[in-house]
């Protein structure tokens, strides 16, 4: 493979420590998660042994050997929201605007649906416009603001739920009772 390709696999726990590293790159630019830091390792061990024996999809970005981003979709654990996930998608700066972002989005959906994920949902800041964009192509629908949601000292930002539903489900007739 040559240096400058870019390989999507699925995450496997031999790549908590890669992964433990890119999360807390991402969530210490305070911009784009809602943590300011990545979890103890101890803490992602055990997430990613949970995630990936409940069948959780989880994608990882590798150039040159080394993991540059990942996107998952978790499955709810009520047993009436498991057709429901949370998505988590980040890339290490120097990887953004390169469609790799994109890429994992797509792969991680498509990966989701042949799960039996019905709704997809996430959360991004207001202010990371280039996210909502893209959610938005990927069928992905603003369902609500939480206003001044997150504060990072003295800065409050605004939080935007987003879900995206089955296309094949998302038009059926719904009753509500």
């Amino acid at each position: 493979m040559p240096d400058n390709e870019i390989l999507v696999r699925p995450l496997s726990i031999e790549d908590a420590a890669d992964f433990n590293h890119v999360v807390g790159v991402v969530a210490r630019e305070r911009r784009y998660l809602r943590f300011t830091d990545a979890p103890p390792m101890e803490s992602t061990v055990e997430f990613l042994e949970k995630s990936l024996g409940s069948g959780n999809p989880h994608l990882v970005a590798v150039a040159a050997g080394k993991l540059v981003g990942w996107c998952d979709v978790c499955r709810h654990s009520f047993e009436i929201e498991a057709h429901v996930g949370t998505l988590g998608i980040g890339l290490l700066p120097e990887f953004r605007g390169k469609g790799i972002g994109k890429a994992l989005l797509d792969m991680t959906i498509a990966a989701a649906e042949r799960l039996d994920f019905h709704r997809i949902e996430l959360t991004a800041f207001s202010d990371n416009l280039r996210a909502l964009a893209l959610y938005e192509t990927r069928g992905f629908v603003r369902e609500g603001v939480l206003r001044m949601a997150a504060r990072f000292g003295d800065e409050y930002r605004d939080i935007v739920q987003m879900a995206r539903l089955d296309p094949e489900l998302a038009n059926r007739d719904r009753r509500i009772a």
